[in-house]
């Protein structure tokens, strides 16, 4: 299986997403497939073929899963074929820009049995209330824990070194080489989601130069030198909890990676080292504390997943599956032809 990534996140914003990141700038797109529908007609089993196909063609795929429902897809990229396919529904509804000549809509929801689901209009209604109010909750205590992570991030870089991290970030810098594109790709390797705190930093260890920070304030450490770091086509890899802070970096060109994440092998770099002051002990109270407000947001997530299962499965009912899958033979003959 090629790389993996999250394309949105649970964020301490409420759901926050880097659909932009799906293509990196300096690659060229195609070809653009919007997947339009509910939940449970197939649009996620769609892109599994899809990506499935190219990868036994011996293809690369990158996979883009969904926070929400960390078994499912968000999108998938057919990198030398230049096509993506994506779900386009909520919460990251999109439309075409350029229809025709690059966007296309797959509208599955033309599957759906209209005479059949009407008759579960009040259960369906109720259930996406029920779901939208279980999120709710989510976010408002992933608010709270962004708000604690914050004033956390705020203390330790009061206490951080900058000519030590400029230097850091310097010999980095010229291992990567060339600075001439400044192209940045932002992304997620870690989620928030129903099963736990999830990451696929695994996935892009290999063939890397690793640099592992590590100690206690390794998450700011790792946004500031990530920061610092002067490359080309750098791909950034964002906090779910707070998505303008970065955990990750991976200069891809130069095979150079930057983590925050606990096990990876590497170049140790300690986050103690670059502090020029003792930080205060409120940062370990604020770190408690939003774990601990993580893990009722989690509480929350499994919830959503829970009524989403119950939405699914009303859906399914109700779906013409076998024009479905048609549908998807027919959109793998057209991609595989070009």
């Amino acid at each position: 299986m090629g790389r993996c990534y999250f394309s949105g996140s649970n964020s301490g914003d409420g759901f926050f997403n880097y659909f932009d990141g799906i293509v990196p700038p300096w690659a060229h797109l195609k070809r653009y497939f919007m997947i339009k529908g509910g939940p449970g007609v197939g649009k996620s089993t769609l892109m599994k073929r899809v990506a499935e196909k190219a990868e036994q063609a011996g293809e690369e795929v990158e996979r883009f899963y969904c926070s929400g429902d960390p078994d499912s897809l968000d999108a998938v990229r057919l990198v030398e074929r230049e096509i993506v396919f994506a779900d386009a529904t909520a919460p990251h509804c999109m439309d075409p820009r350029f229809p025709g000549a690059v966007e296309e809509i797959v509208n599955l929801g033309e599957q759906i049995d209209r005479a059949r689901i009407v008759k579960y209009r009040d259960a369906v209604e109720m259930l996406f209330n029920k779901n939208k109010e279980s999120y709710r909750k989510a976010y408002a205590f992933l608010g709270a824990a962004k708000a604690l992570e914050t004033e956390r991030y705020k203390e330790i870089a009061s206490c951080a070194d900058n000519e030590k991290i400029a230097k850091c970030a310097k010999e980095i810098a010229e291992l990567a080489g060339k600075k001439e594109e400044r192209q940045i790709r932002r992304l997620f390797l870690d989620a928030i989601s129903c099963k736990g705190c999830l990451s696929f930093v695994s996935r892009v260890t290999d063939g890397n130069k690793v640099y592992r920070i590590t100690g206690e304030y390794k998450d700011v450490v790792a946004d500031l030198l990530s920061a610092a770091v002067e490359a080309d086509r750098k791909e950034v890899f964002c906090s779910p909890l707070r998505p303008q802070c970065v955990n990750h970096m991976l200069l891809r060109d130069s095979a150079i990676l930057l983590t925050s994440e606990e096990g990876t092998d590497g170049t140790e770099l300690l986050s103690e080292n670059f502090l020029k002051k003792e930080c205060d002990k409120t940062t370990e109270v604020f770190f408690n504390e939003a774990r601990h407000m993580e893990e009722e947001a989690m509480k929350c997530l499994r919830e959503c997943k829970k009524i989403h299962d119950e939405l699914e499965e009303i859906y399914k009912a109700s779906v013409n599956f076998e024009r479905i899958n048609e549908r998807t033979e027919q959109l793998c003959l057209l991609v595989f032809s070009l």
